[in-house]
């Protein structure tokens, strides 16, 4: 009798999409992944110990082949990449996420930062990682869906874990702190104080936009307060009506959507320590704006 891979699926569904998401740092990308491992495994006769780990297997083993054509493909990218966005904060239902640690790890992520962090691992230890770290598979559940031994994916893990502290910092705090700050950027931006707004940003706020080469925006990542705050001001100026600013929880963090006659042009995701905001990603390419205008 064949497995009944349609209702499996359906139930790993959300958890495969975290996973490939996680992956690629693409949510189209991850959702053709998911259409690819259901054509491959739905004529499967094979009965797994785990259907969540065969499923996850297949999966991460698509997403390692998808990370070989999108590195060439970055590498060609007009200005900097950041990853496309997701609303909410990704998380999968399972096994110990009603623990505010547990929460707080699959927030973190799926935080633009870290996905941009993980764009400079290796693909093996991009997975490594994550399965580690995020999924809480042990080294053996790991060396299995990888193809190669624990004393591998120990390596790989351990090369990423390290890479990872070096470049990306974590800033605990409360939706409610980030959401206020989010308002204060704004007010600010909008009455075109670069004063006001500089005190809004850490001394070493960093700025970074993505135009993708398809619409207007900075080549290089810009440093600074007083630096940061001139450009979204000089910004503000420049615009040719209103826009309507809206926030919203996306990638984990407080972000401002900016809507040009109902139509969603900008993000503008914050990521702050409860104080001060420490970066901004600013998304304009349309392409990767359009499913989250979907979705919204």
């Amino acid at each position: 009798m064949a497995h009944d891979w349609a209702q499996a699926f359906d139930r790993e569904r959300e958890h495969l999409f975290a996973v490939a998401y996680r992956m690629l740092g693409s949510a189209t990308e991850a959702d053709d992944v998911i259409q690819e491992a259901w054509l491959r495994v739905q004529g499967s006769e094979a009965i797994p110990r785990s259907e969540r780990a065969m499923l996850t297997t297949v999966v991460v083993r698509l997403c390692l082949d998808v990370l070989k054509s999108a590195r060439a493909r970055r590498e060609t990218y007009v200005g900097p990449w950041l990853p496309e966005p997701v609303a909410g904060w990704g998380t999968a239902p399972g096994a110990g996420d009603d623990t505010p640690e547990r929460r707080y790890s699959l927030r973190e992520s799926v935080t633009l930062g870290l996905l941009v962090v993980l764009e400079s691992l290796s693909p093996l230890e991009r997975a490594a990682f994550l399965l580690r770290e995020v999924f809480e598979w042990d080294f053996a559940e790991i060396a299995a869906a990888l193809g190669r031994s624990e004393v591998a994916c120990r390596k790989l893990h351990q090369r990423a874990q390290g890479h990872v502290e070096a470049r990306h910092s974590r800033f605990e705090t409360s939706e409610e702190a980030a959401t206020r700050l989010a308002h204060a950027f704004m007010l600010a931006v909008a009455s075109g104080d670069r004063h006001e707004v500089a005190k809004l940003l850490a001394d070493d706020a960093i700025a970074t936009s993505d135009g993708g080469g398809i619409v207007k925006s900075a080549l290089r990542p810009i440093y600074g307060a007083r630096r940061v705050a001139s450009f979204f001001v000089g910004l503000t100026k420049k615009l040719p009506i209103v826009p309507t600013v809206e926030p919203a929880v996306i990638n984990g963090e407080v972000a401002l959507l900016v809507l040009s006659e109902g139509k969603l042009t900008n993000l503008i995701s914050l990521s702050v320590d409860g104080e001060r905001i420490r970066a901004i990603r600013w998304l304009r390419n349309p392409e990767k704006l359009a499913r989250l205008a979907r979705s919204l």
